[in-house]
């Protein structure tokens, strides 16, 4: 009989120690996908910071180009006004 209780004791203590192991098991697994989401998030990040330096670059090229458009415009307004003006006292 001492044997009996002594065997339900190393059986609750192994039933004890499964749980404990499967739910280290299953806290593992989740430590496993929360490092995958990071690690996408962190290619994306990647990739984001990439087309962003792209596009710096690509603004600093046309800002030469815009500003000579800006500075064409004005003239052609100044001299498109400058006309009219002589034409009308003309």
């Amino acid at each position: 009989m001492d044997n009996d209780s002594r065997f339900d004791r190393v059986e609750a203590k192994l039933d004890r120690l499964t749980d404990a192991v499967t739910a280290i098991a299953r806290v593992e697994e989740k430590i496993l996908a929360s490092n995958e989401r990071v690690e996408k998030l962190e290619s994306r990040i990647t990739r984001t910071e990439t087309d962003l330096d792209n596009l710096a670059i690509l603004a600093r090229s046309n800002l030469g180009v815009v500003s000579f458009a800006n500075k064409l415009f004005w003239l052609l307004v100044g001299s498109g006004l400058s006309i009219a003006a002589y034409l009308i006292k003309g």
